[in-house]
């Protein structure tokens, strides 16, 4: 029973943790459309601190695991709950896959953010291409040699 509690206390905190995540992404895309790169670096810290916490629940996860048996995570969570009465079973299984799907919807909005600035970068790689058509994509350092067009470091300013 010790470690049905102790696993419920560490599942229900990364889950609340991952619940902290979704309206922080949200934000995030908004910096990112309107451009506040202050608000963006702070969100990104508060992520980065939400990883973290995380990191260190989930090692915490595994050490429990690792008390009961040596088999991969998934048997090793099922193994345990397998033992366990089915109140606690439904308990923590429930949890388990909360925090998979938790998980999943994270990533998949991580994915959506990145294939956006993908094809931003992509939108400015052509503007560029087409106001400079003699630059062919170039891009030259502050002593003037050539350097490839990756567009990660561009910066535009809207006013002219």
């Amino acid at each position: 029973m010790d470690n049905y509690k102790a696993m419920e206390t560490v599942l229900a905190r990364e889950v609340e943790l991952l619940d902290r995540i979704p309206p922080l992404q949200s934000l995030i895309r908004d910096a990112v459309i309107n451009r506040d790169w202050a608000d963006y670096e702070i969100l990104m810290e508060s992520i980065g601190e939400i990883g973290e916490r995380f990191g260190s629940l989930e090692t915490e996860r595994q050490a429990l695991l690792d008390t009961i048996s040596g088999n991969t995570e998934q048997e090793q969570f099922y193994t345990l709950t397998a033992r366990l009465p089915e109140r606690e079973r439904n308990a923590l299984g429930t949890l388990y896959r909360r925090l998979k799907m938790e998980t999943l919807q994270i990533k998949l909005a991580n994915d959506a953010l990145m294939e956006y600035l993908k094809e931003a970068r992509k939108a400015v790689a052509g503007v560029i291409e087409t106001a400079y058509p003699e630059r062919r994509g170039k891009l030259y350092t502050k002593d003037g040699s050539t350097i490839e067009a990756d567009m990660k470091s561009v910066m535009i300013n809207r006013h002219f």
